[in-house]
């Protein structure tokens, strides 16, 4: 992206299937790169309410097969999951070179309410998603409805909660922007 401005990779920041990404690995230190532009995210009381788990290589695939098989069982026990949906979360994971997932750390002392941490942890995501965009790099963040399953799989503590996986890698294609309605409609002023 070269001398883009911030406004400029706010606009050219996309949702970019992974689908879309191709198949190489991204290396540990452009993903420490985009970490510590997580960590720069405001927080209230300084709390930095963001943990990350990074999975890559042979530990990416064995959480993918993991997880195939810890939704199959769930779903013989009634719990209502899609076969689509498993096997599009299983093919997914194998496919990115890297799978974060993004996790939210609770205040022990419990000074802020959830809503602000999450809000904290989701700007630690955006700063990850622009920082990728300036790099030329695709991302997607996944909140599949059955993350809260995973909890053992992404050895969660009681004090945590996983808010999905932030998926990253060079795009094979340019991928168009869905663009934006009007701003006109989504202000009022009040002088």
């Amino acid at each position: 992206m070269g001398n883009s401005s911030i406004s400029d990779i706010i606009k050219n920041r996309r949702a970019t299937p992974p689908g879309l990404f191709a198949k190489r690995e991204i290396s540990r230190e452009t993903i420490e790169a985009l970490l510590e532009s997580a960590t720069w995210a405001p927080n209230h009381k300084k709390t930095e309410p963001w943990r990350f788990k990074i999975f890559r290589g042979d530990a990416k695939n064995k959480l993918a097969n993991d997880a195939f098989e810890l939704l199959k069982q769930k779903q013989t026990e009634g719990y209502p999951v899609a076969p689509e949906k498993m096997d599009k979360f299983a093919t997914t994971m194998e496919r990115v070179p890297v799978a974060i997932a993004i996790v939210l750390q609770n205040d022990a002392a419990k000074r802020l309410p959830e809503w602000e941490e999450i809000a904290a942890v989701a700007m630690a995501v955006q700063n990850m998603w622009l920082h990728a965009t300036e790099l030329g790099l695709g991302a997607f963040w996944a909140t599949p409805a059955f993350i809260e399953l995973f909890d053992d799989l992404l050895d969660i503590k009681e004090d945590q909660k996983c808010l999905g996986f932030f998926y990253v890698g060079e795009i094979m294609m340019d991928y168009p922007s869905p663009g934006r309605g009007e701003l006109a409609g989504k202000m009022e002023w009040i002088e």
